[in-house]
């Protein structure tokens, strides 16, 4: 899709990381939109930044868990611009620890952030979309985690696999409806975020896995800036690319997983990660 100036953006998870990337992308471009996030001081203190700067934007506290709050933002991004190109269903949470410790309401968050947001993005955008006079695109931010298992991050793993397979379902239902809306998934590797130190403030039983928290934190404090991965979403977008990837270094780990499979053998986590 050609991204032009005065073109309509909705941004989950808005205000920091990734979306907050997005956010500064679209300024830059002359895109209006609507910042999303679940953190009112934070988009507060965005919407200032964006006030100062003469940027056209809207702000909006979304629990993207809440369909009732997902509706909400579709109402106001279409109320006041009338229509939107660009859905980043961007929002996401990590927990992590063994499978079996995780809770069940711990598993149940995650999936509600982290894929059933997204469905319900799907729900209230892509019929509006479809009935608007202007061509759009849905970008699905998912990780390396939905393409790769580690231990100690089933939920997380387990909702970003979803967010994957949700992901290329939408693009054939798209096409099968030779609809003029494009589809990617975003797979990123370490971003410098702060994810990490959110879900810690939230709930102790993450740090039973200290060493495994302590490796992620690194692995995000000195990975890719988001300012990097926006320009490669936006740059994907413009190609029609449905995969983004940040991180090529991983394809050789995700060929001996798909050989573990075609050989009907057990995927060995020495050789997915050490290759």
């Amino acid at each position: 899709m050609d991204i032009e100036e005065q073109q309509v953006a909705v941004i989950t998870g808005a205000a920091s990381g990734i979306g907050l990337a997005l956010v500064q992308v679209c300024a830059a471009r002359t895109i209006r939109f609507v910042a999303a996030d679940i953190s009112l001081p934070r988009l507060e203190s965005l919407s200032h930044d964006l006030l100062q700067r003469n940027i056209d934007h809207q702000i909006m506290v979304c629990d993207v868990s809440d369909p009732s709050q997902v509706k909400a933002l579709a109402d106001l991004a279409y109320s006041h611009y009338g229509r939107v190109n660009l859905l980043f269903n961007n929002a996401g949470i990590m927990i992590n620890g063994l499978s079996w410790e995780c809770g069940v309401a711990q598993w149940q968050t995650v999936m509600n952030v982290n894929f059933m947001g997204a469905v319900f993005g799907i729900h209230e955008f892509v019929p509006r979309m479809l009935a608007q006079a202007s061509p759009a695109h849905i970008v699905n931010t998912s990780s390396l985690a939905g393409l790769l298992s580690s231990p100690m991050m089933g939920p997380y793993s387990a909702s970003k696999h979803a967010l994957v397979s949700l992901s290329e379902t939408l693009l054939y239902d798209l096409q099968s409806q030779g609809a003029d809306i494009g589809v990617s998934v975003l797979c990123p590797a370490q971003v410098a975020s702060n994810i990490m130190d959110l879900i810690d403030a939230d709930d102790n039983v993450l740090h039973k896995a200290g060493q495994l928290n302590d490796f992620l934190r690194d692995g995000i404090r000195d990975g890719m800036q988001p300012c990097d991965v926006a320009e490669l979403v936006f740059d994907a977008i413009e190609r029609g690319a449905f995969w983004i990837f940040t991180h090529p270094d991983f394809k050789s780990a995700y060929i001996s997983k798909a050989q573990s499979m075609v050989n009907e053998r057990n995927p060995c986590f020495e050789q997915v990660f050490c290759d």
